[in-house]
């Protein structure tokens, strides 16, 4: 299994920008159905329980590779420098290399499994990677006026039938979109979660970012329930794959 994660690690690099352009779904204007305020409701939630992770191989092997996103000028510019470092011979490493997670939207796309835990008025979804926990309130709350910015951001939900729809803001600056494209502080992430069978999760996961993003830009993602738990994930202990100031790798060997 960890062999196979190491694998999917690099997985998610290549699979990285492998998002489509759509229209934003619109949010509803009032909840319905039980929202999982009381134990007695969570019981009429959609039954999430168990592991799950990315299903990488659901589009097929001969499906398209999907369009890539339509950026503004500016952020068009950054992407072509930072294409054009990486082919003058820089390897320009992410911060995950020194240990920081990548922040939303990239944790949802992680090769790693997640869980989905259920207490009242909220729901928090525990992802292996980093040991990250993130919550999303289902109690009724909006966002805060002027939110601090958190690598997951602040996260409030509601329920469409069996659908969870979660609307995200608040970001730190330096997470990205994907390699080479970076995001502002007006990025906004809605994802709509439901089952779509007995062993696939499906994440419709919506961005939009007017001083980045042309149009807002849209991926499904998918995951399949597997017979695993989540395990402990120590990246700064005994780190090899280190990066400097300038993104160049600092991998260590030990003899």
């Amino acid at each position: 299994m960890k062999e196979l994660r190491n694998v999917a690690r690099v997985a998610v690099l290549l699979a990285a920008g492998a998002l489509t352009t759509a229209a934003l779904p619109a949010l509803a204007q009032g909840a319905q159905g039980p929202q999982g305020d009381t134990w007695a409701s969570i019981a009429k939630l959609p039954d999430w329980q168990g592991i799950w992770e990315l299903d990488w191989q659901h589009r097929g092997l001969g499906a398209a590779r999907p369009a890539p996103p339509k950026l503004t000028p500016a952020a068009q510019a950054k992407l072509d420098a930072y294409k054009k470092a990486q082919e003058s011979g820089k390897d320009l490493q992410p911060d995950q290399a020194n240990c920081l997670p990548p922040g939303m939207p990239g944790m949802m796309t992680q090769p790693y499994p997640i869980e989905f835990l259920y207490s009242p008025g909220k729901i928090a979804i525990a992802v292996e990677a980093y040991m990250q926990l993130r919550q999303v309130f289902t109690d009724g709350r909006p966002h805060p006026k002027d939110p601090d910015p958190l690598f997951n951001g602040h996260s409030i939900g509601h329920w469409e039938g069996d659908t969870l729809v979660v609307d995200t803001v608040g970001f730190v600056p330096w997470s990205q979109l994907s390699p080479g494209i970076g995001h502002s502080d007006e990025m906004h992430v809605v994802e709509r979660i439901h089952r779509v069978g007995p062993d696939t999760m499906q994440i419709d996961q919506t961005i939009t970012d007017p001083k980045v993003l042309a149009e807002p830009w849209t991926v499904a993602h998918y995951y399949k329930l597997v017979k695993d738990d989540l395990r402990e994930y120590e990246c700064e202990q005994n780190n090899h794959d280190s990066a400097d100031d300038q993104g160049r790798p600092g991998f260590k060997e030990t003899k």
